[in-house]
């Protein structure tokens, strides 16, 4: 996705890789060098024809920067504005960019594995700190939670307590077939009229903690909104499908099941 900007007569758009460092990156002395710039708060930026003003996860305003007639942006932010994802690998001193269909590509790609229960390629694609499966928005902090080695090595007869039924409380105590098809494809969400990219699309009484759970990862969500006009949209069903950037690729980290909750 390209990013247009006119900068005036004499001025070359550029973008500046620091602001997708961490605070605790520490540089080898050879690896760096100071140079002099100019901060630049007069320059007034556009994105699609409204204002925007380039800030950090705090708020605080990062002006762009003039270095040999060139401006400079923060990468993320303008990335990030544009629908690309970005991350810095510390050990490779690498910033890493990702279309936005690249992920989506990745979550489809994890839908048709789920779908047909294929988990020797399903574990290919799982995250190296496993992948966690809840049945409701809610993940609790005892979910089932599998290596890619045991996702591997899942068989549909395998039998494993997936957490509580809402309502009743009682032990949701199923095979892994069973537990597909009731908590993770009891649609066919390939065919999803509704698709959403870290924006809950539906929910009902049940609070989603996905940003306490999985800290710092995105997910695809996959909704219909109901089917049985008599229940007047209360039959509605989602699913989350969480990643996380390890090594440049996304990395299935949870299978998150919702629909209405007593």
């Amino acid at each position: 996705m390209k990013l247009k900007a006119a900068w005036g007569k004499g001025f070359a758009a550029g973008f500046i890789i620091a602001s997708v460092c961490s605070a605790g990156v520490a540089f080898a002395a050879g690896n760096i060098s100071n140079v002099t710039a100019y901060l630049n708060d007069r320059l007034h930026m556009t994105y699609n024809g409204a204002a925007f003003n380039v800030t950090e996860a705090d708020g605080s305003e990062d002006p762009p920067l003039i270095y040999h007639d060139r401006t400079y942006l923060p990468i993320r932010a303008i990335a990030e504005k544009s629908g690309v994802y970005v991350a810095w690998n510390d050990a490779t001193s690498e910033v890493i960019m990702k279309s936005e269909n690249e992920l989506l590509d990745r979550a489809n790609l994890a839908l048709h594995y789920l779908k047909y229960q294929d988990f020797v390629q399903l574990a290919a694609i799982i995250s190296e700190n496993g992948v966690t499966f809840s049945p409701y928005a809610y993940v609790e902090s005892g979910a089932v939670k599998l290596t890619a080695a045991q996702v591997g090595a899942l068989k549909p007869a395998d039998g494993y307590l997936w957490g509580e039924y809402d309502g009743s409380g009682n032990p949701i105590n199923l095979s892994v077939k069973d537990y597909f098809s009731r908590f993770v494809y009891d649609q066919d969400f390939i065919q999803a009229p509704r698709i959403g990219t870290d924006t809950l699309i539906q929910t009902g009484n049940t609070i989603s903690n996905l940003d306490a759970a999985f800290p710092g990862a995105r997910f695809v969500e996959y909704n219909f909104p109901g089917f049985d006009p008599d229940y007047g949209g209360a039959d509605w069903t989602s699913l989350r499908l969480v990643f996380t950037m390890e090594n440049g690729s996304w990395m299935l980290a949870g299978v998150v099941h919702d629909c209405w909750t007593i």
